[in-house]
């Protein structure tokens, strides 16, 4: 015997939703600032006292050697000038006395130079001791102050943000519905 057997599907529609929304928000003021910090900058030097007490030191017999070298040119000269003549005539006087007999040159130049050296006039000056030379700076304040100062800076803005977003719906066909028959021997075909 044949039977037959019929499978069936019933189409079904399905539907999509998107909800409307509504977003506002507001962004929040920020604040920021620059800051200047005050600064004095102000500063001092230090008091400067300055003594120079050459010439005071120069009177008591202390010379530097710029000083020594001018004094001491002229002089050194002369000495220098009296001393080659000095020689020079002593030379000769060896040279031309000294084989006569009972003459004794070097023992008569010696005595010479002792008593010119004994009978030499000295001069002593009397000066008075320059007093020291003092200079005294006084300190100062030097420098400009900075001032202070802080700029405010408020970031805002005028209107909250919006934003809508629409809804929708939209239907599509999910299944397709459909019917299938077919003939089995003997028996209904239930898995088929």
């Amino acid at each position: 015997m044949l039977y037959l057997n019929t499978r069936h599907t019933l189409p079904m529609i399905g539907m999509r939703v998107q909800r409307n929304t509504l977003d506002s928000s507001i962004n929040q003021p920020r604040y920021e600032q620059e800051t200047q910090q005050a600064r004095s900058n102000r500063g001092f030097t230090q008091p400067r006292l300055s003594i120079d007490s050459y010439p005071s030191r120069h009177s008591y017999g202390y010379t530097n050697n710029t000083d020594f070298a001018r004094e001491n040119l002229e002089r050194g000269m002369s000495e220098v000038r009296k001393g080659t003549s000095k020689h020079t005539q002593m030379a000769w006087a060896l040279a031309e006395d000294g084989p006569k007999p009972g003459r004794q040159v070097g023992i008569e130049f010696a005595k010479r130079d002792m008593e010119n050296r004994v009978t030499r006039q000295r001069q002593l000056v009397a000066a008075a001791i320059p007093d020291p030379e003092i200079h005294f700076d006084v300190g100062q304040t030097v420098g400009e102050p900075t001032i202070g100062r802080t700029t405010p800076h408020w970031n805002t803005e005028s209107q909250a943000r919006v934003q809508y977003n629409r809804g929708s719906i939209e239907t599509y066909l999910q299944q397709k519905g459909s019917i299938h028959s077919w003939v089995s021997e003997g028996k209904y075909d239930i898995y088929a």
